[in-house]
C-alpha cells in the first residue's frame, strides 16, 4: 500500500503534526464514518528523530487517517517504528 499522509496531535495540540504513514493490509480506508475500523495497524514512513522522540515521550497520542476525521488513540513502539490504533 502507497504511504498516505495523516494527522498527528500530541499532548492537546490545537494543531497536527503531518506525517506519512503506511497501513498493513490490502484495503484502502473507506470514505464513511461509520465504515471506519475499530482498530487500525501500520508504520510511520520516514519519521524525524526529533518527531519520533516527541511521539514516544507523549502522554496522549491521538491521530487522524483520512477525511473521515475519525480519531484514533494510538500507541507507538520506537524501535520499530509501529503504531497500533484504536478509533476513540
Amino acid at each position: 500500500m502507497a504511504p498516505q499522509s495523516i494527522s498527528v496531535y500530541l499532548n492537546n495540540a490545537l494543531k497536527p503534526t503531518p506525517e506519512l504513514v503506511e497501513l498493513d493490509g490490502e484495503a484502502t480506508l473507506p470514505d464513511v464514518i461509520r465504515d471506519m475500523p475499530e482498530d487500525v495497524t501500520g508504520h510511520f514512513v520516514a519519521l524525524d528523530p526529533t518527531v519520533a522522540h516527541d511521539i514516544e515521550a507523549a502522554w496522549k497520542r491521538v491521530m487522524i487517517l483520512n477525511a473521515t476525521q475519525v480519531l484514533y488513540t494510538f500507541t507507538y513502539d520506537a524501535g520499530t517504528g509501529k503504531f497500533s490504533a484504536h478509533k476513540r
